[in-house]
């Protein structure tokens, strides 16, 4: 029988354990007594790395569940993390740049309710999580709603159905239904197998959304800031404003001259970035911006952070890397 090791950091999963604490055994007794199934799949360990709401996630619980893994790497088959939905694809992303030449399946999952109540996605999520884990997949996964994505093409759309992930820009891994699917030919195809890892983040990055008559001082006064790399949520392909006093190209050349990186995303859910296709994305382009191209914005904002901590003030490095992918993340041209 495969084993299968439970990563737990918290969420809506978790909230039919009280008292706000958790141990080990206490954790995997109640997912058994709620979730029995799982014994039939799979010898079920346990590991407690965190018990929060996802929104206090940050880097240090990302190299906390790292640590996890890499020190049971080869005790174990497989891996599944129960995490808050809010910020899940944010730690997908950052575990499949941290573990790169992984071979096994890391597979994230949560619920929208939690376990303990009676019309609830978690068992379903949980069942269908551990028998995925025992598949030779690649990759860090996300898993929801019968669905198995890659996780660092990943999104959250739904605040209130139990389908509350897709893919935009990428199929999925496999589905579960009366079978289950599993499409190899979308898996990563890795040149090296032996796990590498690396487990720096830079948190001198911001994010900036876009809207009518944004006040362009506004985003001047960052540049007087520690940020490193600034990721824009523009609109449509990724057009900022460029006429007159409403123009954000003296932003991005500012900042550019100055060292520091703009990689502009988009607000659109489905489709890529091409700063090429109208006039506000090439003006843009031209002072210095970089496409997130197909990535989503929060997958763009991890990987800035990545590429920050590992090449430093090269800064055109980070431009070169920044359009590879490293796990996936982004469409190869």
């Amino acid at each position: 029988m495969k084993r299968i090791l439970l990563i737990h950091t918290g969420g809506t999963f978790g909230m039919a354990l009280k008292d706000g604490t958790l141990a080990p055994s206490s954790f995997i007794q109640r997912i058994i007594e709620f979730v029995p199934e799982v014994k039939q799949i799979a010898e079920i360990e346990s590991h407690i790395v965190a018990n929060i709401d996802s929104s206090n996630i940050g880097i240090e619980h990302w190299l906390k569940i790292a640590d996890v893994i890499v020190q049971n790497y080869d005790d174990f088959d497989g891996f599944v993390i129960t995490h808050g939905t809010d910020t899940m694809t944010y730690t997908a992303s950052a575990l499949s740049f941290i573990l790169d030449g992984l071979s096994k399946p890391v597979i994230l999952t949560g619920s929208q309710r939690p376990l303990s109540e009676i019309r609830t996605d978690a068992r379903n999520n949980l069942i269908n999580s551990v028998e995925l884990a025992t598949y030779p997949i690649p990759e860090v996964c996300i898993f929801f709603n019968n669905k198995l994505f890659r996780g660092n093409r990943t999104k959250k759309i739904d605040i209130w159905g139990f389908d509350a992930f897709d893919s935009p820009n990428y199929p999925p891994l496999a589905e579960v239904g009366v079978e289950v699917k599993v499409y190899e030919k979308n898996f990563l195809k890795r040149k090296n197998f032996k796990l590498n890892v690396s487990k720096n983040f830079s948190n001198e990055v911001f994010c900036v959304k876009i809207f009518p008559s944004v006040k362009v001082d506004f985003l001047m006064s960052l540049l007087e800031l520690d940020i490193k790399g600034f990721v824009i949520e523009a609109f449509g392909s990724g057009n900022l404003p460029n006429i007159e006093e409403r123009s954000l190209i003296p932003f991005v050349q500012k900042a550019s001259e100055m060292g520091k990186i703009v990689a502009i995303s988009t607000q659109a859910v489905y489709g890529k970035v091409d700063l090429t296709l109208y006039q506000c994305g090439k003006d843009a382009l031209d002072a210095g911006a970089l496409s997130c191209k197909d990535m989503t914005t929060e997958t763009a904002i991890v990987k800035l952070m990545f590429l920050l901590a590992k090449y430093g003030d090269n800064v055109a490095l980070i431009r070169e890397e920044f359009y590879k992918p490293i796990a996936g993340e982004i469409s190869e041209d």
